[in-house]
């Protein structure tokens, strides 16, 4: 049977909220009311949420954070529920904390409104989420409350049905650089050729000249790899590709978009994989450029293009999923932190991104990923031993919930060479882990 809510307000967020937790990561139907006579004379499944229950029926207490419409700085009281710290604490309720407030807080990115001081690309700090300070943030911590939450309704009450939803592995690929020597031209592989014989460096000295005597593949070139390794593990991969013609030249780095090798990689790579545009560094701050490299990968591929992530994962809420929207893009990616692997929304399920400012559900869907390559490795300095331990770590954290787990690479991680040495069996070793 249907189960039905009762709320004295059903406003925007609690509307999006439930639907988001009952339907989405449930599957469970739901009815919302602030009908007080519709839902005493229910005789299904039911349970209110509000400031005081309406009688002895099941009563959630409400933080009030949900009936609000504004964005302000939050006290938020912090409470014990099991081993974990959480917040939104309650007092005469089913449970210790809100549980629907604490899960709008992080899926909303409520505190990323708020001022913060950034890091040196301008993002918000891992360190300064909620999550993090909780130690949450290594857990899909809404969903693995949802299963409580659906445990303790099953517990006390009849009649009421869930559906079921099963693990699923993403893994993405994001292109910053193509090749390392090939298409770089003369001038720049002279100067790289200079610089590793005044440093001595033997083996990028001969990556150099191998892959111009055509005696050996770019060392960037792992394409082959990833196709056969994405179809050995039966994977869908998305590879995004920077494109841009006059970037940040410190960090758009690709080869010229106009280059026909390029070209030609990004028309057979989508072949067997979906392709997404990663928006550069400078398009973050321009629209304009936005609309230009989004129209540029299309115009490759002769279709249009609706899935992106941004570039050193540049994301500032809400401006750039607005002109996410506004360039026609549906789906993102970006949702997750380069310095911290986990739940940066505290979830693994995809879900639609909701305006705080227009207090409103957008069309724009949101693919939060949990590990990326550079933080393994850049951010945390761990070893590939270290790496494979707490990806399992996060990979089980998701199959507990039967969620999405998406992983974050880079083709060049996978090189085998410099600093990337021991990295690519981590690669296929996650892949693995795909395996149910």
């Amino acid at each position: 049977m249907q189960l039905l809510i009762y709320s004295p307000q059903i406003t925007p967020r609690i509307k999006y909220i439930f639907n988001f937790i009952f339907r989405e990561v449930l599957r469970c139907d739901i009815e919302l009311t602030s009908v007080a006579a519709q839902f005493n004379t229910y005789t299904g499944p039911k349970f209110s949420y509000a400031d005081q229950p309406l009688g002895n029926e099941l009563f959630f207490m409400t933080a009030g954070l949900l009936t609000k419409n504004n964005i302000e700085p939050q006290n938020i009281s912090i409470t014990d529920f099991g081993n974990e710290k959480v917040p939104f604490s309650v007092k005469n309720s089913a449970l210790p904390f809100d549980i629907f407030a604490a899960s709008f807080y992080f899926i909303s990115r409520y505190e990323e409104y708020l001022p913060y001081e950034p890091d040196e690309h301008s993002r918000f700090p891992a360190k300064g989420s909620l999550q993090y300070k909780l130690g949450l943030l290594k857990t899909p911590v809404i969903d693995q409350w949802a299963i409580i939450l659906k445990n303790l309704l099953l517990n006390k009450l009849n009649n009421l049905h869930f559906g079921s939803r099963k693990f699923e592995f993403l893994p993405t690929i994001d292109i910053d650089r193509a090749y390392h020597f090939k298409s770089s031209g003369i001038l720049k592989n002279t100067a790289r050729l200079l610089r590793a014989i005044a440093k001595g460096d033997t083996e990028r000295l001969g990556n150099i000249i191998n892959t111009g005597l055509g005696k050996q593949k770019d060392p960037f070139d792992t394409y082959q790899f990833l196709h056969q390794i994405h179809k050995k593990y039966s994977l869908e991969a998305i590879f995004f590709f920077l494109l841009s013609h006059k970037g940040d030249r410190a960090h758009d780095v690709n080869i010229h978009p106009n280059d026909d090798l390029l070209q030609k990689l990004i028309v057979d790579t989508a072949k067997v994989n979906r392709i997404g545009m990663h928006p550069s560094y400078a398009s973050n701050t321009d629209f304009v450029k936005l609309k230009e490299e989004k129209e540029l990968l299309e115009a490759i591929l002769h279709k249009p293009i609706n899935i992106s992530r941004q570039h050193f994962l540049k994301l500032h809420l809400p401006k750039t999923y607005l002109q996410l929207i506004k360039a026609g893009i549906n789906h993102d990616y970006t949702m997750g932190y380069a310095s911290q692997v986990g739940f940066r929304a505290g979830t693994c399920t995809p879900f639609f991104w909701y305006d705080l400012q227009l207090e409103k559900q957008s069309h724009l869907k949101v693919h939060p990923f949990s590990v990326m390559d550079a933080t393994l490795h850049k951010y945390l300095k761990l070893s590939p031993n270290q790496a494979m331990v707490l990806i399992d770590e996060l990979v089980e954290s998701v199959k507990m919930v039967d969620g999405t787990f998406y992983s974050l690479w880079h083709n060049e991680s996978l090189s085998e060479t410099g600093h990337w040495k021991g990295w690519k069996e981590v690669y296929e070793k996650m892949l693995s882990l795909s395996v149910i």
